[in-house]
């Protein structure tokens, strides 16, 4: 889908550096098509040459590529527990909506709804605990823990995985490292809850 063409205007006459979609791809380390799929949800700006060829903001690729070398903050241990919800849909989000109401303000929630969307809030900001989706466009939550888990300024980070795919599809795709934890949907709720508590405890208790 092409982009607005108002949006294209406005990069075109701001005459920004760019690149084309082969040397964004190679810089972030994904494939072309991934560059593509990006394009299209907005995660990254972009226009076509009259000879029909993509470019994209050099600026929108040099921000995402800081993201996994950066080192966000973090709140102060006595603020309340930072948590990352990373999920594209839309009925598992409101089911989120409710619990995290339960939580109260020990907890502050934010969320994204893809991986890449993830990656730029955590550059941003660095939460705690990262609960995330697998199955995700244009980068999935294999591709933002491995992210996580590259940075040594994330290490730390807490990862939940909350997925439908089998353990056996999980474990097509390359699994999950031991320090992931992972829940099957349908998600049991009072259990996120139990979890949850138990990270602001340990945290009150630090």
């Amino acid at each position: 889908m092409a982009r607005p063409k108002s949006r294209a205007d406005e990069i075109s006459a701001a005459a920004e550096p760019f690149l084309g979609t082969k040397e964004a791809a190679a810089l972030l380390g994904v494939s072309v098509s991934t560059i593509q799929k990006m394009v299209e949800a907005g995660t990254l700006r972009a226009w076509k040459t009259q000879g029909g060829h993509r470019r994209v903001a050099e600026r929108d690729v040099a921000a995402m590529k800081r993201t996994g070398l950066a080192s966000p903050s973090r709140d102060s241990k006595l603020g309340p527990l930072a948590v990352l919800i990373v999920e594209d849909n839309p009925v598992q989000l409101k089911a989120y909506g409710k619990a995290v109401a339960d939580w109260g303000q020990r907890v502050s929630v934010s969320y994204a709804g893809d991986g890449a969307t993830a990656l730029l809030a955590i550059a941003q900001r660095r939460p705690d605990v990262v609960i995330t989706d697998l199955s995700m466009e244009p980068f999935d939550g294999f591709h933002l823990i491995r992210t996580l888990r590259g940075s040594k300024d994330l290490l730390d980070t807490r990862v939940l995985v909350v997925t439908g795919l089998s353990g056996e599809d999980i474990a097509a795709r390359g699994g999950l490292d031991d320090a992931t934890l992972c829940y099957f949907k349908p998600l049991s709720f009072p259990r996120l809850n139990g979890y949850i508590d138990a990270l602001v405890q340990r945290r009150s208790a630090a």
